[in-house]
Formats: structure tokens, C-alpha cells, sequence
């Protein structure tokens, strides 16, 4: 007979977490707005990272939803969230799969009333691994660790055998031996609760004894419908939701969301509920903030990256007009390459663009000294670049400019003939060429697309073209709106740029592997490099390929990760900064520096006016 190991992990949740239930009563007619301004413009992605990542979306979707099993804590660590979940049992079985059982509290609620069970949280992983939403979005979900997905995500079952609904408050999920261990093993459970009601109307979720499925319509035109609609669908208008907001409306012309305080909302990890009573977001550029603020339009702009926007308003800080908090960025800025392309597939031609920039102009003139170079995929606010320091980072290959180098590295790709094929010399004028394996000749030119008044992209692309005159390259700039610009990068749309320069901000669960999956399947908004390195995909996967918490372990991964995506450079690494906040005065409590992400700082945050 089996053996069965079972590990009690019941939780004794002393703590009670009540539903708490505010009255439209509690609040004025005109109730207080908080107005923030962001940097990069909304795209109405409010549901899934399926869609993109875009961080003005991110801090939309991170008040609409909530309620996750695992939660980050204040101290920068993870735990089962004890308002969502009452008990957790972990049985670890004799064939070396795990398998965990939830209990969801009862009280849940999403903004509308309705009850919130074991049942929401199922449909989560149901909905993400079907095969209706995958031939929507192209994109497999990170959910291949639990048993019976794989046959689900084909088509070929109607059931996910490891995943089980118990009672209405209890599931359970079990874990393949084969994705054991893992460093966030926990947030292999994790989930956020979704409305099937609203999602596939009509549709429950079920369990005949072989596995939690969906019972009821679930076809690509009804999730077409119900999700992309652009007037009513869930990815823009998502009007049902578990977060401390709740949207009241999205206006996709104007680029503008309104929330408010969600009356059903329990709190956090902690119970901590919201006290602003509502917030509005919507697009700010660099050079307005300081008019915008003075004239009283913006309260608050969140994640400050430009060096004089920054400077003027440490300025006005001293005088009392203004309220600034800082805080390192877990993220960088880096030019993004399509790597698909046939110029820049080669790594000797993202090598040799990488020594054709000088990685000292955007610190200084764009961030005027509020941010330095990096050299891999980080961002100085990880706990993994303090923890290896100065001399694990130095290990990573380091680029300057240097176009001796940049040239030699061209020459040995082959980019080594005139327009007329014959070979070229440093006496040679115009470009570089070499012949594609049809025997064409193949120019040295690069198209690079560049938003709207955006100072960075534009100092790249200075340096690059300069750079590239002087070694038989050219580049040309196309400008475009940063949300067409997203729908190219995340490949919702055909790519035509071989360079853009873009940002990003790591997850606290940072686990590279699907970034850097093989297959196309992971191409899209997982995979936005087109870079299909086996070598890469092994070093990503293995990075959290260790005992659970086991930080020593991950480290050694995490720095032999780095150095070969240094080397292979699927998109190159230029700074990470530290980001500012500036509000007004009357915005008080309120310390991202303090919290894991914004969505949580604002929870803390009251305003006295």
C-alpha cells in the first residue's frame, strides 16, 4: 500500500478576519479623490499579465484584485494570507508529488456582494490552463507543475485530475514530483479568485470525483465576448472583482480610471482596509508634473524616473509644497531587442551594439545621478544584488563603449562587403553588408521605435546612430504611441522593430524560466525577447530549482543565470534607478518605501482634506 507522509501545516488562525462591510452612508456626496499621475499610459490591460505588463495597468489590477493564498509581507517575505485561508494541510507522497489542501475562510466577497469560495479559486486555475483561453492568447500559463494540466491544457481531458474540490470552503491541488523542489514552493497554490458568473455566464465549477472542470459554456467566442470586448469585457472593464477598489469606469480614449473603495473588501494579509475614498488615474508627462501638481490636477505621481522632475521636486520639499518618498527600483531600464529579427539574431550583433553605447549618458543626463548602470537582469532594489555584492555582479561580462570592439565583432559575423559585394575596408564608405544564405546582401541597418517625448529613448538612439556611422551601420527611429508600441513588444501585433527602449519591474517571486521558455507557445507577452537559447532556458530554470527558501542555493543559480544572459544579451541591461513619489501635503502615511509594492502603500496612506 502507498505510503503517505503528511506534513500538518494547520494553521491555528487565531486571528479572526471578519467580513467588513462599509455603507455608501460612510462617505459624502462628493467623496475625496486622490488623482495620480503616471508616467506611462494606461492600456487597459486590467485582468491578466496574459495581456502584457505594463506598470500603469499593474497598479490598476493590483487595487481591482486580491484576496491571494500567498502573501507578501511588509518584511519583504511571503506567507499564506491569513485572511483568505483558514487552514492549510501539506501531504507529501511516496511517488514524490506534493499535494496541498486549502481552506478558503467564509465571509469572502467580491464588489458586488456575491460570495466569494473554494469554487473562485478553481475557476482561476481552470480558466488560465484551458485550451479555449490559450488559443486566445497564444500563451501556455505557468501552471504545467500541477498533475492532469498538461492532458487539460491540450484538450484531450475534461478534468485537472490534481486539482479537487472537497467542499464549498475546501480544495485541493496536487504538485508533480518531477517541478520538486522549488524556492517559492508555496506560491505554486497561489491564486486570486475570479468571477465565473461574469466570465462564462452560467458556468460552475465541478467535481464528479476525477477532478475539478467547468460545467457549462466555455468556448473562444464566449471568452472572446466576456474578456475582449473593448466596451464591457473583463480585460478593460472588469466590474466584479475581490481588490480594495473597485472600478467605476475606464475611458479608453482618454486613458483614464476611476476606482473606489470596494464595500466588501476584508483587508489585507493584516485586515488593513483602504480609507481613500476614491482614485483616479491617468497619463502625466515628465515635463507637466511640476504644472500639473501646482495647478492641483495631480496629487500624487508615482515611480519618478526623470533626474530634473526628481531635482525640482526635492527643491520644492524643502520649502513645504510638496512631499517626496524614494525608494530603490526593483526593475531597470534596458533596450529591448527582437530577437527573432535576422539582424540582431546574432549575438555578435547584440554584442557589438552593446560596446556601441555609452553607459554613463542616461545616469547622468537623464537621471541626473539618481540611478547607475547595470550589468544583467536586475534591479537594484533585489534582495539578490545585496546579497552577492559588488563581487558577484563584477563577475557578470561588463560592456563600455568601444568600437574597436564593436567593429571586430561585426567583421566576425560576416558583416564584411560593400553594396557591391566586394570587401569591406575602413576605406569603404556606406554600409556594412553580408550575404544571407541565399547569397543576398543584407545591410547593416536597425529600426528602433521611439515614444512620444520620451528623453531616454531618444538618447539612445543618438548614441547609436552616431556610433553606428562610424562603423558601416545605420539606424532609423519610427515614433509610435507607447500602447501600439506594447501591443508590438508583447507580439499581439507583428513586430517591425529590431530595437525599443523600454523598463521594467520584477515580481518579488522572481523566477526567469517562463521568460525564456523554448516553443512557441511562450512567445508573446512570456517570452518578449524571441531569443530561443537552450542553454538560457536550462540556467532560468534552474534558478529556482532548489529546496524551498534555500538562499544560498539560489544565489549560486541566480549569478550563473546572470552571467550567461550577460554574454548572450537578449536585451541589454543600461541602469536601474531609484524611483521617487512626489504628492502633496495632504496625502499623509503614505510610505512605498516601506511596502512590497504601491497597491499596498496606498492602503496605509489617508487624505485630510
Amino acid at each position: 500500500m502507498k505510503r503517505i507522509f503528511t506534513l500538518l501545516i494547520i494553521m491555528v488562525l487565531l486571528l479572526s478576519v471578519p467580513s467588513i462591510v462599509h455603507t455608501a452612508a460612510q462617505y459624502s456626496e462628493q467623496p475625496a479623490v486622490l488623482t495620480v499621475g503616471h508616467t506611462t499610459m494606461l492600456s487597459g490591460n486590467f485582468f491578466s499579465d496574459l495581456w502584457g505588463n505594463n506598470t500603469a495597468d499593474i497598479d490598476v489590477r493590483s487595487l481591482l484584485h486580491d484576496y491571494p493564498i500567498i502573501a507578501q509581507t511588509k518584511a519583504g517575505d511571503y506567507q499564506f494570507n491569513k485572511t483568505v485561508v483558514s487552514q492549510i494541510e501539506k501531504t507529501e507522497i511516496e511517488n514524490g508529488d506534493t499535494t496541498y489542501s486549502i481552506s478558503i475562510r467564509k465571509g469572502l466577497k467580491y464588489s458586488d456582494g456575491s460570495p466569494i469560495d473554494a469554487r473562485d479559486y478553481l475557476f482561476s486555475f481552470l480558466l488560465f490552463s484551458s485550451p479555449q483561453l490559450k488559443a486566445i492568447t497564444g500563451l501556455t500559463p505557468s501552471y504545467a507543475h500541477i498533475v492532469g494540466f498538461d492532458e487539460y491544457n491540450d484538450g484531450l481531458a475534461k478534468t485537472i485530475s490534481g486539482l479537487r474540490l472537497i467542499n464549498d470552503q475546501t480544495f485541493t491541488l496536487r504538485i508533480k514530483g518531477e517541478y520538486l523542489p522549488y524556492f517559492y514552493e508555496m506560491v505554486y497554490v497561489n491564486a486570486n479568485p475570479y468571477p465565473i458568473s461574469v466570465i462564462i455566464p452560467g458556468a460552475k465549477v465541478m467535481d464528479d470525483g476525477e477532478g475539478a472542470y467547468i460545467s457549462g459554456e466555455i468556448t473562444e467566442d464566449v471568452l472572446r465576448k466576456t474578456i475582449l470586448d473593448s466596451e464591457e469585457g473583463y480585460l478593460s472593464h472588469p466590474m466584479v472583482t475581490s481588490g480594495p477598489y473597485r472600478l467605476l469606469s475606464y475611458d479608453s480614449k482618454a486613458h483614464v480610471v476611476e476606482v473606489e473603495i470596494n464595500p466588501y473588501y476584508s483587508g489585507n494579509y493584516v485586515g488593513k482596509i483602504p480609507t481613500i475614498p476614491r482614485l483616479r488615474f491617468q497619463k502625466v508627462n515628465n515635463q507637466n508634473i511640476h504644472q500639473q501638481m501646482a495647478l492641483g490636477k495631480i496629487d500624487l505621481v508615482n515611480k519618478v524616473t526623470d533626474g530634473e522632475v526628481i531635482d525640482k521636486a526635492i527643491a520644492l520639499k524643502q520649502k513645504g509644497s510638496l512631499r517626496v518618498k524614494s525608494y530603490p527600483r526593483t526593475g531597470s531600464g534596458f533596450l529591448a531587442i527582437a530577437n527573432e529579427r535576422p539582424v540582431v539574431s546574432s549575438v555578435n550583433v547584440r554584442q557589438a551594439l552593446a560596446f556601441c553605447l555609452d553607459y554613463d549618458v542616461l545616469p547622468k543626463e537623464f537621471l541626473k545621478g539618481h540611478g547607475k548602470k547595470v550589468h544583467g537582469y536586475y534591479g537594484l532594489g533585489q534582495w539578490m544584488v545585496n546579497a552577492v555584492g559588488v563581487y558577484g555582479i563584477n563577475q557578470l561580462p561588463h560592456y563600455e563603449l568601444n568600437l574597436k570592439k564593436a567593429e571586430e565583432l561585426l567583421i566576425l559575423d560576416g558583416w564584411n562587403y560593400d553594396k557591391n559585394g566586394d570587401k569591406y575596408s575602413k576605406w569603404s564608405s556606406g554600409l556594412r553588408y553580408r550575404k544571407t544564405e541565399d547569397g543576398n546582401l543584407e545591410p547593416l541597418s536597425f529600426h528602433m521605435i521611439i515614444t512620444p517625448q520620451n528623453k531616454a529613448a531618444n538618447l539612445i538612439f543618438d548614441m547609436l546612430s552616431n556610433s553606428l556611422s562610424k562603423i558601416g551601420g545605420v539606424i532609423f527611429a519610427e515614433e509610435i504611441p507607447m500602447d501600439q508600441a506594447l501591443s508590438q513588444y508583447y507580439r499581439q501585433e507583428e513586430r517591425n522593430f529590431d530595437l525599443f527602449f523600454l523598463g521594467n519591474n520584477f515580481l518579488y517571486f522572481f523566477d526567469p524560466a517562463n521568460t525564456y521558455r523554448i516553443g512557441d507557445e511562450y512567445q508573446g507577452a512570456m517570452n518578449t525577447s524571441g531569443l530561443q537559447d537552450e542553454k538560457l532556458a536550462a540556467l532560468a530554470e534552474a534558478v529556482t530549482k532548489v529546496p524551498s527558501k534555500d538562499k544560498d542555493a539560489f544565489l549560486k543559480g541566480w549569478l550563473e543565470f546572470q552571467k550567461y544572459w550577460a554574454e548572450v544579451l537578449p536585451m541589454i541591461p543600461l541602469y536601474s534607478n531609484t524611483y521617487y513619489d512626489i504628492y502633496t501635503p495632504d496625502l499623509e502615511d503614505y510610505h512605498p518605501e516601506e511596502h512590497g509594492n504601491w497597491s499596498t502603500a496606498i492602503l496605509y496612506a489617508s487624505l485630510n482634506r
